[in-house]
């Protein structure tokens, strides 16, 4: 029975993405580039709903620009190393969290830190991989040492939800590269298998098959992902999707979305593309 559940999981997510990559539209659309910038070692790249950009690179240094591609701001964060989550979403403050440090912190949105906290300060866990915000003064954290996904109350640093993840997921080693509070759902992407979709209590719903180790973007009812040179884009609720092909000498591997514009880039350049309508 096991073998035969195993199966049938396999044969769906290989029925989705062939679905997904049949269902291909766009591929004659041509981006327009609008501006790019050179930055030595880009980690993260995250926008806000003004149209604000900001970008990590591997030393935790933090790159804000505008819309046309001014430098407006630079902050060397006081994490100091490589951060795992940014999260600029919110237009009140930043999110900021390193894994190596096992510290997140918050800032305005003009880069002022607001708080800064480690792990065990704000909560009891162990080995914490992934973090994010959620609401309600809240924190979603991924703990290694138990392999639980995780809801903490930041004003009384107690547990709140809690969801054991290898139960639902049958891997020794979960690479999760993403995970986000957005709608009243939370998204975890695991490198190389998927998206998995929990609601606000941490009870899983559902599962949208991406082979990448690319991080996502949400964005209202669809998700965003670079995956063998398309980005594509995926409707989690009808799980309609469409793609255009991206550049694919510059190895682009990191994304970005605002209302008016996409942020592709690499570890060397972030190049910013005029926004398609109908992406």
């Amino acid at each position: 029975m096991a073998m035969q559940l195993r199966l049938i999981k396999a044969f769906s997510a290989s029925l989705f993405l062939l679905c997904m990559a049949n269902n291909v539209c766009g591929q004659d659309t041509k981006l327009t580039k609008m501006w790019e910038v050179s930055l030595s070692g880009i980690d993260k790249v995250a926008t806000n709903s003004r149209g604000e950009i900001f970008v990590t690179n591997n030393q935790g240094y933090l790159f804000q620009y505008n819309a046309s591609g001014s430098s407006v701001n630079q902050l060397a964060t006081s994490l100091s190393a490589p951060v795992t989550n940014l999260d600029a979403y919110n237009t009140v403050n930043i999110f900021l969290f390193s894994a190596a440090l096992q510290r997140f912190e918050f800032l305005d949105r003009f880069l002022n830190p607001i708080s800064s906290l480690s792990i065990n300060e704000a909560i009891a866990s162990g080995w914490v991989s992934q973090a994010c915000p959620g609401n309600n003064n809240s924190l979603w954290v991924y703990d290694e040492s138990d392999l639980n996904l995780n809801k903490y109350n930041l004003t009384t640093n107690e547990l709140v939800q809690a969801q054991a993840l290898n139960t639902l997921i049958q891997q020794n080693d979960l690479k999760v590269v993403l995970l986000k509070e957005r709608n009243n759902l939370l998204f975890l992407q695991i490198a190389e298998d998927g998206l998995y979709i929990f609601d606000n209590q941490a009870n899983f719903i559902e599962k949208i098959p991406l082979d990448t180790h690319n991080r996502s973007v949400i964005e209202g009812d669809f998700v965003y992902v670079i995956q063998e040179g398309q980005l594509i884009k995926i409707n989690y609720l009808t799980k309609e999707s469409k793609s255009i092909a991206i550049p694919k000498e510059s190895n682009f591997e990191k994304l970005g979305l605002s209302s008016q514009q996409i942020l592709l880039a690499n570890e060397k350049v972030l190049v910013v593309y005029k926004r398609p309508k109908d992406l």
